[in-house]
């Protein structure tokens, strides 16, 4: 009972504060010994007041809840396929920002068969990789579901600590400083939903295979190659 009279009342102020705000001042003036102002509401904790505390809450549940096997399924091709014509070593269908720099480290050590990842050039493929299903989802959708746009900021936070293992030409890596990393976000998203809008058809039929619930990676190779 706690629990649910306390998100209710987090509903209520987070979606209401501004009529609660006009309530305590007409209370204040006929109660003029009692001084009844409420703060403003972009100083309140959690951006109370504004909505997003709400907003964040439903898209949450509505992840957790939403069954749409087309939808997941465009997203995964669209991963897939950019993942392969990237030429990244690993096709994950739902890529993530743990994994993806997982991957660019690793790509950093001795005798590996990888190429170095940990690089201009080695991040800008793995923030594509991970904005082709955003790229997708949102060319569809008015609201995302499946994707999420704060793995590819994701991905760059966890670098920032891994600069020391850079090549030495990319020590100068522009999204470290200032609105650079911003900059390079829209960049990759614009070029994941340039690849994804060049090769429409097959991404299409890679995203029916996967529907089907019996496609494997090789099934989804012999597609792009036209096997």
């Amino acid at each position: 009972n706690i629990s649910i009279f306390t998100l209710t009342l987090l509903g209520l102020v987070d979606n209401f504060y501004d009529v609660i705000n006009f309530g305590a001042g007409i209370a204040s003036k006929d109660m003029k010994d009692v001084d009844m102002k409420l703060p403003e509401k972009g100083s309140l904790p959690l951006d109370l007041g504004t909505g997003k505390v709400t907003g964040t809450v439903f898209r949450g549940l509505t992840r957790l809840v939403t069954l749409d096997t087309e939808r997941e399924s465009e997203c995964e091709a669209a991963a897939f396929y950019a993942a392969y014509a990237l030429g990244l070593p690993c096709y994950a269908f739902r890529p993530n920002s743990l994994e993806s720099a997982v991957l660019a480290i690793e790509s950093t050590k001795k005798n590996t068969p990888l190429d170095p990842l940990l690089s201009s050039v080695g991040i800008q493929k793995l923030l594509i990789w991970l904005l082709a299903p955003v790229a997708m989802e949102s060319s569809k959708h008015a609201q995302l579901v499946i994707s999420d746009p704060r793995e590819s900021s994701g991905l760059l936070e966890r670098l920032e600590d891994k600069v020391s293992l850079l090549q030495d030409k990319d020590k100068d890596l522009f999204w470290l400083e200032g609105d650079e990393k911003e900059d390079l976000l829209v960049w990759a998203y614009a070029e994941a939903d340039k690849l994804l809008r060049d090769n429409k058809q097959v991404i299409t039929d890679i995203s029916n295979q996967l529907a089907g619930g019996a496609a494997t990676v090789g099934d989804c190779v012999a597609l792009i190659e036209d096997w």
